[in-house]
């Protein structure tokens, strides 16, 4: 869950790492927005090119979905530091001191 901070009048820069957590975010949700957008357009596009209507359509919404699903759950792993990207072997090497 997110937690936002109540600004106040006269509080200064005490917000800041707040904002920018929401600006990350915006730019998570443009990206999936994109991602989708992009995949749908594309696929009208081809469909109107070579006049296959709507199967390219909505191959293009499966894959700009599919696109921007990866998309958020690396960008949002790489906010939060998630140590998943680890392999297995630098997980059975670890010093356990």
């Amino acid at each position: 869950m997110l937690w936002v901070r109540t600004v106040t009048m006269g509080q200064s820069s005490g917000n800041r790492s707040t904002v920018e957590l929401l600006g990350r975010l915006m730019g998570v949700g443009w990206a999936v927005a994109l991602s989708i957008a992009g995949g749908t357009g594309g696929g009208f596009w081809l469909d109107s090119r070579f006049d296959t209507s709507p199967v390219l359509t909505l191959v293009g919404l499966a894959t700009g979905i599919v696109v921007a699903f990866a998309g958020m759950i690396r960008i949002l792993n790489s906010m939060w530091g998630s140590k998943s990207d680890q392999s297995a072997e630098e997980v059975e090497n670890r010093d356990p001191r």
